[in-house]
């Protein structure tokens, strides 16, 4: 699958460096739950300010403006209406655009902000299309602004473990890895006594339409990051299937029970993604990594086991002590605050804290565009591929080759 956009005088934002901003000034588009927790952190983190707040509900933006005024910070302007967005993303005052609207508008809000000299930061997945993920590429080479998907997952606390203790050879040369997003959501899709639903129409609707994998990211960054995707190995073509619809459930309007896809890398090694949201099942996201010196698997139990005594796994305290051994910075730097101010949910604020920094300092960010665009085009290859009997399907390489120069992740 090849990029028909003009590429002459591209220049590669694998690792981008901006000028550093003192103080990041932070527009957010869209105001629902994950927004108003972001909006809060933002007010515990030091070098940013919250300056805009733009959604089509008007409780949203009295609900946010109010955690932004009971932390005793200056009052943000406000928009609303259906070119709110566009006048937001235009305003001169801001450094940094947060999206945390629905998914199918994430790639035009990301575009215009960049258009109009922003970075941008973007709700998963950051793109619901191969065409949208060119566009985001393209504009982010042509604008040479940041571009990064918020995906929390990879600042996840075995993940990050994982991935220190491949950068420190302890799990050789991984092969296989396994990602996935099962979650049993039926409550949530299934309508309520005055017909309505507990998710969002646009969430369900958007899933009917498609046979594949609507929701890749969260299984796949974290994996991507370890397995050095972008940074020395792509992902080249992929194999997706889906199960039937199931019967006799509000939720069976839904295409495709569970949706399973492997991918194959340009070096050989292989990816397994999985989603399902619609049977009963104990919450997993898999993560599973198989090297040649070492295994690693989060769910249901973590453990690891290393050559060449891999059937005695360490689980339980000899699995604690092996994470605290090769606890990733990032832990250390931000769970504990993280903890206090957001509970269980301490890896957005990891997240959002690196953001900041990065931008602070005229870092690489810890993610870029080609990430966000790669794990993205998975929502649609993976659903014509299973529409299509399971046809391999090739992946775009949003980079256009520089994924063989590698490059440092995660730059402190």
């Amino acid at each position: 699958m090849v990029n028909k956009s003009n590429i002459e005088g591209r220049k590669s934002v694998l690792q981008l460096q901006c000028e550093p901003i003192e103080c990041v000034r932070i527009g957010f588009v869209g105001l629902g739950v994950r927004a108003k927790r972001a909006v809060h952190r933002m007010m515990h983190i030091e070098g940013c300010e919250v300056v805009a707040l733009c959604d089509l509900v008007e409780e949203n933006i009295t609900e946010a403006v109010a955690i932004v005024e009971g932390n005793s910070k200056k009052s943000p302007a406000t928009l609303t209406g259906e070119s709110g967005w566009k006048q937001l993303c235009e305003m001169p005052d801001i450094d940094l655009v947060y999206i945390c609207t629905d998914w199918a508008s994430h790639a035009d809000i990301a575009v215009y902000a960049m258009q109009q000299g922003k970075h941008v930061a973007t709700e998963v997945p950051a793109a619901t299309t191969v065409a949208d993920c060119w566009r985001l590429v393209d504009t982010a080479e042509e604008t040479q602004r940041h571009c990064i998907m918020l995906e929390n997952c990879c600042y996840d606390e075995f993940e990050l473990c994982v991935l220190n203790m491949a950068q420190h050879g302890m799990l050789g040369e991984i092969i296989h890895a396994e990602g996935s997003y099962l979650h049993d959501l039926r409550e949530r899709i299934s309508t309520n006594d005055d017909g309505g639903r507990r998710w969002s129409n646009w969430q369900v609707e958007f899933m009917n339409c498609h046979n594949g994998n609507p929701y890749p990211t969260h299984g796949l960054g974290p994996i991507a990051l370890a397995m050095n995707i972008h940074r020395g190995d792509r992902m080249k073509s992929i194999v997706s299937v889906s199960s039937k619809r199931i019967e006799g459930s509000d939720a069976e309007s839904l295409s495709g029970t569970m949706n399973s896809s492997i991918i194959t890398t340009e070096k050989g090694h292989t990816i397994l993604v999985q989603h399902c949201m619609t049977l009963p099942r104990p919450y997993s996201r898999s993560f599973l990594v198989s090297g040649t010196e070492g295994f690693a698997q989060k769910y249901p139990v973590p453990s690891f086991a290393f050559a060449p005594d891999c059937d005695d796994a360490a689980m339980g305290e000899e699995c604690a002590s092996l994470m605290e051994q090769y606890r990733h910075p990032f832990v250390k730097k931000y769970k504990q605050r993280g903890e206090e101010l957001c509970g269980r949910r301490w890896i957005d604020y990891a997240m959002d804290c690196r953001l900041i920094y990065c931008l602070r300092n005229g870092l690489p960010l810890d993610m870029n565009v080609y990430d966000a665009a790669l794990w993205s085009c998975l929502v649609e290859l993976t659903d014509i591929s299973a529409s299509n009997g399971g046809t391999p399907v090739e992946i775009p390489d949003f980079t256009r080759g520089e994924w063989k120069e590698g490059c440092t992740l995660f730059v402190s």
